[in-house]
This record gives structure tokens, C-alpha cells and sequence, in this order.
């Protein structure tokens, strides 16, 4: 009778158990504020219709599916914490004795400052919270030595390497709706912990014409990643909950603030102002990096002649994706991985914006500083002519001589689009600004409760090329008033924004000044101010 009541148990034990399943990475998309998104697929063979996932640390709320092959569905999902025996390797005296128990051992230790002493014997226990181990020896003497006082620690037969060690972990554990030998299962999440720092090189060619190389550092913080497909996005995707990590992560009953969203975060950006200088082949960085020590002579290469490459992506509605085929990172890593080098066109240009010095709409006064010098930049104004974006990133430039020159911030820059990067202040090309009030009109307008009146201001920007070669002058004006006359081809734009009665404006000029050259701009605008 006791044998049937065991078998029983034993019958009912095996019903109720959930077979443990691992599903392998197979894909990996990263995002430069710190999230990722992976797939990971697997064969698996429930016992009695189920079996049990163990689930990720931090997956993000509402972003863990699992997917399965069309002849069986998923009829019920239970998150529980349990414990889990893993094996690891031991790394340190007190786990080479605790996995070392029950083995012929040599010990030397310390008895006193002094002196030492060694004992050998079967090492019969190791107990963790005192640090003590217990050793019987030939004679039938049992000691008890702390592991701290250890000086040297042998085993007399095969040492063993590897320990079994509990672990918490959350588990899913999932029921099928019919009772399968084996079925596939996709499983999908997003989660913190990788992401992606994008960066950018400037080598200047010639007056007209750059090399740009963009590579991607990859931080791995959260999981192994063995022979997956890697995808690096560039773009805004909309993360309306944020980082809040899904309930199913952790054993509270409630977490009713996860539903509230907390906005999305950006990555940090680094320098980037170290890479690699490659000649004639592109070259892919993973996690290795190797130095050829015997070679003796650097050869003279001729740098400024640059291979050009790239890695092969899409676009995918808002956004673009580089994929970059297999690669492993292993956690706690970073690896750089080589995007592409073009060559593309620029023009060299001097940047200034000159700001709503009177703000005459505000201020009701003309009281700008005649003296006031505005920064002027030296910047390179390049085209993508690439077949993708160009993401917000440092961008490090070098002269034809692989000299440094500045480094900056590319600016996001859509396919045909122009982006500015500043080189240096230049302090040898002078702007400055100054207004008068010109007539009053009779024109006037209520708004609210007030009664405002038109006023005609004239304005002119001064500019001075004081280099010894001619440069072309960027300069922008903003104003709060509607502009009405520019000298020069100013281009006039209005941003659609208002303060009050009076509409945000932009004036631009492309002003070309040889060397030693002196102008002045003019330009008019009516704004409404209060009447008196």
C-alpha cells in the first residue's frame, strides 16, 4: 500500500511539474536611449502541456509577448518567483572549498602571526555565514579552520571547479490549450540595458569635397548575446510609458503607477573623438582587438586616400535601421562596429544669428548697444547625399593633414538635407546691429482689452571680413514683428508663432565679402506696440 500512495505522489508530481525551456537570441534591435528590442526562438517539449520561461529582469510594460506555431495557443501564463540550481565556476578560495567538500585537501594556515601550520584530511564541510571549513583527518581529529587564515589550499585527488549555487528568478510558467510532443515558440520583449552611441569623423579632402565615417559603440549591460542579428535604429520612436518595467518582473500585488507614463529618456553621448584610421579595407570591430607586434616599420601610406563603405539598412516608416548581420556581445562589454565613409560636398562658411536685440514689441524702445559684436563661427555646411539620415552624435574633424581641427555635434539631418558643423569662433570677421524707431502710423488695432498702434523700425546689420581671403557670410536675423523690406536678397520666413499681434520672423543672407571688405545690411519692420 505505502508503494502505490509513493507511486501516486510521484505520478501527480510529474503532472503538475513545468518543463524548463530556453529560447535562443536571434535577433536584436538597439535604440539610443537605452532600450533594446529581442527575439528570441526555440524548439520546446512541454510535460503535460506546460512548460516554464525564466523571465527577463527589467522587460518594459506591456512589451513581453510570446508567439507560438499555429497548432497550439497559449491558454494561461502564471509569473512566479522560484528557485533555480545553476552551476559556476569558482573564482575564489572560500568557492574552491565549498566546491570541494567531501575531497582529500592539503591546508597551510596561519595559527598565530607568527607561525603556521598544515593539516591534511577529508574536507567533510565548508559553512558560508563563518567562514569555516571542517576537516577530519587520518587519525580521526576533526579541525575547524577559518578560510580567511588559509595560505595555501590543495586537493590531493581532481579538483573540482564548478559548484551548485540557488538562485531567485521570476519564471513564466506557460500552459498550452492541448498537449504537444514539442512546438516552436517565438518570444518577444523590450528591455534597458544595451544601447547604442553613435559618432561621427570629418576628414577634410579638399575645398569642396569631405570624408564622413560614422561608427556605433554598443553597450551591453543586461544579457549574453551569442551569434544574433544586430540592428542599430536611428530615429524617434514614440516610447509613451517610458522605462516603466512590466508587473510581471517582480512578486508586488500592485503597481497601478506603471500605467502612468513617464516619457522616454536619450542615450548619453560620449566624446567620440577615438577611432580607427583605416586604409584600403573596412574593418569591424566586436569586442577583439588585435595588434600585429611584429611589425617593425610603419609604411608610408598615402592616408588621404580613403576606402569608402557601408552597411546595409532600411527605412522603415519613421525610421532607419543599419543591420549589421551576426554578431555576440557578451554582457558587461562594449564593441564598435565600423557604419559606413562616404564622400560628400561642403561649402565653407562663417555662421552668425543675431537675436531680437530691441525687441521693440516687448520693450516699446530702441536700446541695443551700437558696439555689440555677435559670434561669428567658422563651420563646414555639408550635404547627405547618403541614402540615410544622419543622427545626432560628436562629430571629431581633421584637416587633409589628419590634424585635429574641432569637434562638434552633428545635428539629425534627413537624405538631401544640410547640416552645419562649427570649426572655430572667428574673431577676425566683426558683425553688428543696430535699429532706429521710423514713423508712427495712425494704424491701430484692438487686441483684448488693449488698443495697439503700428511702429516702423529700421534696422542694419554691419559686417567686416578682416582675413586675407574672401569668405561667404551666413547670417540670420530674428525679430518679433512683421518684416516688410531686406537689402542684399535677404530671404524673409515666417515661423508661424505670434506674441501678441506680431508674428516671430526670420531674415537670412548668404553674404559673400572678399578679403578687407565692409558692408552694411538694412532691413524694415512694422510692429504692434501698446498705445500710450
Amino acid at each position: 500500500m505505502r508503494k502505490e500512495i509513493l507511486l501516486i505522489v510521484f505520478i501527480l508530481t510529474c503532472g503538475f511539474s513545468f518543463a524548463q525551456s530556453v529560447l535562443t537570441p536571434t535577433q536584436i534591435n538597439v535604440f539610443k536611449n537605452g532600450a533594446y528590442y529581442i527575439v528570441k526562438e526555440g524548439t520546446v517539449y512541454p510535460k503535460q502541456n506546460k512548460i516554464s520561461l525564466e523571465v527577463p529582469s527589467t522587460p518594459l510594460l506591456g512589451t513581453y509577448w510570446i508567439n507560438t506555431a499555429k497548432d497550439v495557443t497559449v491558454s494561461k501564463i502564471t509569473y512566479v518567483t522560484d528557485t533555480l540550481k545553476s552551476m559556476t565556476t569558482a573564482e575564489n578560495i572560500p568557492e574552491i572549498v565549498r566546491a570541494n567538500k567531501g575531497k582529500q585537501i592539503k591546508v597551510t594556515y596561519k595559527s598565530d602571526d607568527k607561525t603556521s601550520k598544515e593539516i591534511s584530511g577529508v574536507l567533510q564541510n565548508y559553512f558560508e555565514i563563518s567562514g569555516m571549513m571542517k576537516i577530519k583527518t587520518i587519525d580521526a581529529k576533526t579541525y575547524y579552520i577559518l578560510v580567511s587564515n588559509i595560505i595555501d589550499f590543495s586537493v590531493e585527488e581532481t579538483p573540482a571547479n564548478k559548484m551548485t549555487s540557488d538562485s531567485l528568478v521570476r519564471l513564466a510558467k506557460v500552459e498550452f490549450d492541448k498537449n504537444v510532443e514539442s512546438t516552436n515558440l517565438k518570444l518577444v520583449y523590450m528591455q534597458t540595458g544595451i544601447q547604442w552611441v553613435p559618432s561621427y569623423n570629418i576628414k577634410l579632402i579638399s575645398d569642396k569635397e569631405l570624408q564622413l565615417e560614422m561608427k556605433g559603440l554598443v553597450e551591453n549591460d543586461a544579457e549574453e548575446i551569442n551569434n544574433c542579428d544586430l540592428t542599430l535604429t536611428v530615429g524617434n520612436p514614440q516610447f509613451f510609458y517610458g522605462f516603466n518595467v512590466d508587473p510581471i518582473a517582480y512578486q508586488s500585488q500592485s503597481n497601478v503607477s506603471a500605467l502612468y507614463p513617464t516619457g522616454g529618456t536619450t542615450g548619453t553621448i560620449v566624446n567620440g573623438s577615438y577611432g580607427l584610421m583605416q586604409k584600403d579595407t573596412k574593418q569591424t570591430m566586436a569586442g577583439d582587438y588585435a595588434v600585429n607586434s611584429e611589425e617593425k616599420s610603419v609604411p608610408d601610406y598615402n592616408w588621404s586616400d580613403y576606402s569608402n563603405y557601408s552597411t546595409d539598412g532600411e527605412k522603415t516608416n519613421d525610421l532607419f535601421m543599419y543591420k549589421l548581420g551576426k554578431v555576440s556581445l557578451k554582457k558587461n562589454t562594449k564593441s564598435s562596429f565600423q557604419m559606413f565613409s562616404v564622400n560628400l560636398p561642403y561649402k565653407d562658411v562663417y555662421e552668425v544669428d543675431i537675436y531680437d536685440v530691441v525687441n521693440y514689441s516687448y520693450n516699446s524702445y530702441i536700446g541695443n548697444d551700437p558696439e555689440q559684436k555677435f559670434n561669428v563661427y567658422h563651420s563646414l555646411k555639408l550635404t547627405n547625399t547618403t541614402t540615410n539620415p544622419l543622427t545626432t552624435a560628436p562629430v571629431f574633424v581633421m584637416d587633409e593633414n589628419l590634424q585635429p581641427l574641432a569637434q562638434d555635434q552633428m545635428k539629425y539631418t534627413p537624405v538631401s538635407s544640410t547640416v552645419s558643423v562649427q570649426l572655430a569662433r572667428a574673431s577676425d570677421v566683426i558683425v553688428k546691429n543696430t535699429e532706429e524707431e521710423g514713423a508712427k502710423t495712425d494704424d491701430t488695432k484692438k487686441y483684448g482689452r488693449e488698443t495697439y498702434m503700428k511702429v516702423t523700425i529700421k534696422g542694419s546689420v554691419v559686417v567686416e571680413n578682416l582675413q586675407t581671403k574672401k569668405i561667404t557670410l551666413s547670417l540670420t536675423k530674428s525679430l518679433t514683428a512683421d518684416v516688410t523690406k531686406t537689402s542684399d536678397t535677404g530671404t524673409i520666413k515666417k515661423t508661424g508663432k505670434y506674441y501678441g499681434l506680431n508674428p516671430y520672423t526670420e531674415i537670412s543672407w548668404e553674404v559673400p565679402l572678399t578679403a578687407g571688405e565692409k558692408k552694411t545690411i538694412t532691413y524694415s519692420y512694422d510692429v504692434w506696440v501698446r498705445s500710450k
